[in-house]
């Protein structure tokens, strides 16, 4: 009988050490990079959109040596390939690009508010998109990206749409002055 309750006991502590080693692999601490990277290789990766650099426009109002815009076009060419394991790093880079662009003036003829305002929109998509990645969140970063590009987008659209404005008005004054 002895034997028995020896040979029970050793069969249970058996199954006691056989099911903690298979628990220490099964509950494996996974931290918040480990989760990310795991939902960033499920994603569909979006193709962003950037609008071409303004070339024409920069040099129809002499803007040609504005290298702040020309720093900041170049950085969201880099970001529009979503290099996801160091998308905070391009995000920072941006944002530091574009508050001194604010910080600084605009050149004169783009010191209107239209430009202003959404240069301001830009700056804010990107700190909403920074957050994102740190707070990482599969259903938000990459439509925060998106607005990101359209807002930076309309921002390049409406410089413009400035010169298009400008030759319009210009063009209606020497009609008047002919009459």
């Amino acid at each position: 009988m002895d034997q028995l309750y020896n040979q029970k006991i050793l069969v249970l502590l058996l199954l006691v050490f056989i099911s903690s080693c298979t628990n220490k692999n099964s509950n494996k601490a996974l931290t918040a990079s480990d989760t990310t990277e795991i939902e960033l290789d499920s994603l569909n990766l979006p193709t962003l959109k950037l609008t071409p650099y303004p070339e024409a426009f920069l040099e129809a109002y002499e803007l040609q040596e504005w290298e702040g815009f020309e720093s900041l076009h170049e950085s969201m060419e880099r970001l529009k390939e979503l290099n996801f394991d160091g998308i905070e790093v391009d995000l920072i880079a941006l944002s530091s690009r574009v508050k001194e662009l604010r910080s600084n003036p605009l050149p004169r003829k783009l010191e209107i508010p239209q430009i202003k305002s959404r240069l301001k929109l830009v700056e804010m998509q990107i700190q909403k998109a920074r957050y994102f990645t740190q707070y990482y969140k599969a259903d938000s970063l990459i439509p925060s990206l998106n607005l990101l590009y359209e807002y930076y987008n309309g921002f390049v659209l409406r410089m413009a749409a400035l010169q298009d404005e400008n030759q319009d008005f210009e063009t209606i004054v020497e009609s008047e002055n002919k009459d």
